[in-house]
This record gives C-alpha cells, structure tokens and sequence, in this order.
C-alpha cells in the first residue's frame, strides 16, 4: 500500500504532462487551421523554410506563391507559417501601441551606397 502512494504523485505528473501537451497541440492545430481559412491570393506570407512571397493561386492542397515578379512555384498548403502584412505578422504580439515621434526614433534603414570589394576594383 505504501509503494502504491508514493507512485501517485508520479502518475498524477505524467497525467498533466500529457494533457499539457495535449491541449498545446490542439491550440496549434486551431490555429493552422484558421491561417488555412484566411488565405486569399494576393496576401503575402511566409513558408515554413523562410521563403517570402505573395499567394498567386490556392487549390485545396496547394498554394501558388509568387516568390519574385512572374516566378510562381507551388508548394503543398500546410508549408504557409504566417500572413504577413509590410514585413509585419498579422497575429503577432509585437508593440502597435507605441506613440513615440518619429523625431526620436532612429532609422537603421536608411539607403547607403555600397562600398566597393577589393576585387571590385576594377583599377587594382
């Protein structure tokens, strides 16, 4: 009887493990599910080995993904990760409540002219 309690708590653990994993999964499925259901040609989104592109045709098992201006390839639904929308995710929890001026926020991104490698140089 004594070994029988002290191996309780144990399968108690392994029980809420499960179900954790359990329920995790499903949220997961739930939600691949409604990103299958959202997905209309033009939206830009992203696949599951990073490639970015545009949805240029949907079939029930296949997407069209316009990868680069006329280049379409097709690839199988479940290989879409995320919508997109200005190099932003739609369902991200990223900060849009943030009104700070544009005076003191600082642009990383503005355009420079590339240096030219050594190689490059058609003068060496």
């Amino acid at each position: 009887m004594g070994d029988l309690v002290l191996f309780l708590p144990f399968l108690a653990l392994f029980g809420v493990i499960i179900y954790m994993q359990t329920r995790q999964r499903k949220k997961i499925q739930a939600r691949q599910t409604e990103l299958q259901a959202a997905l209309s040609v033009g939206a830009p989104i992203m696949l599951t080995c990073g490639l970015y592109g545009d949805v240029a045709g949907l079939d029930d098992t296949t997407v069209d993904v316009e990868i680069a201006p006329g280049v379409v390839a097709r690839f199988a639904r479940a290989a879409v990760l995320e919508m997109r929308t200005n190099d932003s995710v739609l369902d991200s929890d990223s900060d849009s409540d943030s009104d700070s001026d544009s005076d003191t926020t600082s642009d990383t991104t503005t355009s420079r002219p590339a240096k030219p490698l050594a190689h490059d140089d058609p003068s060496a």
